[in-house]
């Protein structure tokens, strides 16, 4: 009787933990640092919005560029002139 009533409790208590951690893990990560940052392009640093220039190809793609990485392709560009 003992040995049913401790695998009982094992069992609730193991459904408890999953569930506990499900929810830990599916919580999204609404920081606000997070919100407001993107990867550039090019390099693939992150920065807030306001340092990056936005592109937009076609009707859904988004370009990010850094300041950096716009002056390497414009010397790129330079020399080849």
């Amino acid at each position: 009787m003992i040995v049913t009533l401790l695998a009982t409790a094992f069992l609730i208590l193991m459904a408890l933990v999953a569930l506990f951690g499900y929810k830990i893990l599916v919580k999204p990560n609404t920081s606000v640092e997070g919100l407001n940052t993107e990867q550039c392009t090019i390099c693939r640093k992150k920065f807030t919005k306001d340092q990056l220039i936005l592109r937009q190809i076609g009707d859904y793609k988004l370009l990010f560029f850094c300041q950096n990485c716009v002056m390497g392709l414009y010397s790129e560009i330079s020399v080849k002139n």
